[in-house]
């Protein structure tokens, strides 16, 4: 499992500028937030396939830097003033002024409240303004999800142990009860999602795999975040157990 803030472009120009979303990547202190949030306990993610995971390929991982100060030099590039009242970034596309302020819908779990208030801090730094919709997971689940009726949302895909992603990412899915949350449309990506699961061959699927990490990435449809890890507590003198990477928390139970 690992969570990400998916990000529905479709609800302002601004979130269809790629130099807005990768200041916005950039401004987001992962490190700080795997320590406070989880006491060093989860793995910093920055693509859509975990490590863990068969068919991952580090090369076309594109890593994770954070600098405030880069950030905001992407944004003074691309022309994002500051308000010196309001401290918000804003620009003018068309005949419409645009300001760097986004809603982040947050399921009530003290975890992700956690991580989202890092990033409130850190998101002023830059000069983007980030309002949390904290609700009921249910409500989440069952109402916004269905609708897509937000900008951002934070949330998690379980992927098991399998690198077929499909659902979550495949054009298809962008409407319940797909499950690609960012409407993410690429059909580059389709034609990847659609012959992975049909080809056989491991060498030319295994390319497949690192070409759709790659262009998923570059395309950012989401801010990648992290995958906790999950604690099994045990008494010192238990045996039969060993350490192993579990998709989901049944799974400790494979080999009993």
């Amino acid at each position: 499992r690992y969570y990400a803030i998916f990000i529905n472009k479709n609800t302002s120009p601004s979130l269809e500028d790629k130099n807005v979303i990768t200041a916005l990547n950039m401004a987001v202190n992962k490190q700080k937030i795997t320590e406070e949030v989880f006491g060093g306990r989860a793995l910093i993610v920055n693509a859509p396939l975990l490590p863990t995971v068969e068919g991952y390929d580090r090369s076309a991982d594109p890593g994770w830097e954070f600098s405030i100060e880069k950030a905001g030099g992407i944004l003074d590039k691309s022309k994002w003033t500051i308000n010196p009242e309001t401290g918000i970034r804003s620009k003018k596309i068309g005949k419409q002024n645009y300001s760097l302020e986004f809603s982040l819908v947050v399921p009530q779990i003290p975890f992700l409240n956690e991580t989202v208030q890092i990033m409130v801090e850190d998101w002023k730094k830059i000069g983007v303004q980030l309002n949390p919709i904290i609700l009921n997971p249910a409500d989440v689940a069952s109402e916004l999800i269905k609708t897509r009726n937000y900008q951002m949302i934070i949330f998690g895909n379980v992927l098991k142990n399998n690198p077929d992603i499909f659902s979550f990412w495949h054009s298809s899915e962008r409407f319940y009860p797909g499950l690609n949350l960012a409407l993410y449309n690429n059909k580059k990506v389709d034609g990847l999602l659609e012959s992975i699961r049909k080809n056989l061959d491991g060498e030319s699927r295994k390319k497949e795999l690192a070409q759709l990490q790659k262009l998923i990435s570059e395309d950012q449809p989401a801010i990648f975040l992290y995958s906790p890890t999950y604690l099994y507590v045990a008494p010192k003198d238990f045996g039969g157990f060993e350490e192993q990477t579990i998709a989901t928390p049944s799974d400790r139970f494979e080999d009993v």
